[in-house]
């Protein structure tokens, strides 16, 4: 007796179910074509005609995205992901997104968002090893500033030590040179005068020469001139 009792209960609460989907939803699908995702944990089949005794198509698994086209009864025709039409049980449909699938997109999100963690953690690292760099390169620099500033130091100093050397020298030169260096000096510094001098000293020098020479000619001649 109270087995047929619950019998009856259960057999009351699916007619009601069943009854509340086809008042909600009887007649054509949305003209936008609503989306509903099979329920969890289950290979639908999927029919070529809106009763379960038609072929089977395909089996659809948990969480495959269908394309409302009709709903018939308990029936709804639909469009697979891979573009396969036919009659599903609307009773294993549901609206939102199954456990699984929502499951796997928060994996991703995580996944994706440790990624970008990592990413910009190596990223800050990359930024403070050349911002260490930098600073190092910069000290460098400095230094090789300071020391290019003591090297033009350093070689102002030898050159310098080199001017003062290169002048003691020449004064020594100068002090130590032979008498015929120091003519040689003089005369290239006076030639304009000396050149005139010389040639006026060879010009009497001939004449005084010319003189004595006929004197002496006259001399032995008796005063006669030969020439």
């Amino acid at each position: 007796m109270i087995k047929n009792v619950f019998l009856g209960l259960a057999l009351f609460l699916s007619c009601t179910l069943v009854s509340a989907q086809e008042s909600t939803t009887e007649g054509t699908g949305d003209p936008d074509k609503d989306r509903q995702y099979v329920t969890d944990q289950l290979r639908l089949s999927l029919y070529s005609q809106p009763n379960s005794s038609s072929s089977v198509i395909k089996l659809l698994q948990s969480g495959d995205i269908l394309e409302i086209e009709q709903i018939q009864g308990p029936y709804a025709f639909v469009t697979a992901p891979d573009g396969t039409k036919g009659w599903v049980k609307r009773g294993f449909l549901v609206a939102e997104p199954t456990a699984i699938i929502q499951l796997i997109e928060e994996q991703k999100k995580n996944a994706e968002l440790a990624a970008e963690i990592e990413k910009l953690a190596n990223s800050k690292l990359v930024i403070d090893q050349y911002e260490k760099d930098m600073d190092k390169l910069v000290g460098q620099v400095d230094a090789l500033e300071t020391e290019k500033q003591q090297a033009n130091e350093s070689i102002a100093a030898l050159q310098e030590q080199l001017e003062a050397k290169q002048a003691e020298l020449d004064r020594r030169d100068e002090d130590s040179a032979p008498p015929l260096l120091v003519l040689m000096d003089t005369s290239k510094k006076y030639w304009q005068y000396l050149v005139p001098i010389v040639l006026v000293i060879v010009l009497l020098s001939y004449l005084v020469s010319k003189q004595i020479v006929e004197a002496r000619i006259k001399s032995k001649f008796h005063g006669i001139k030969i020439w």
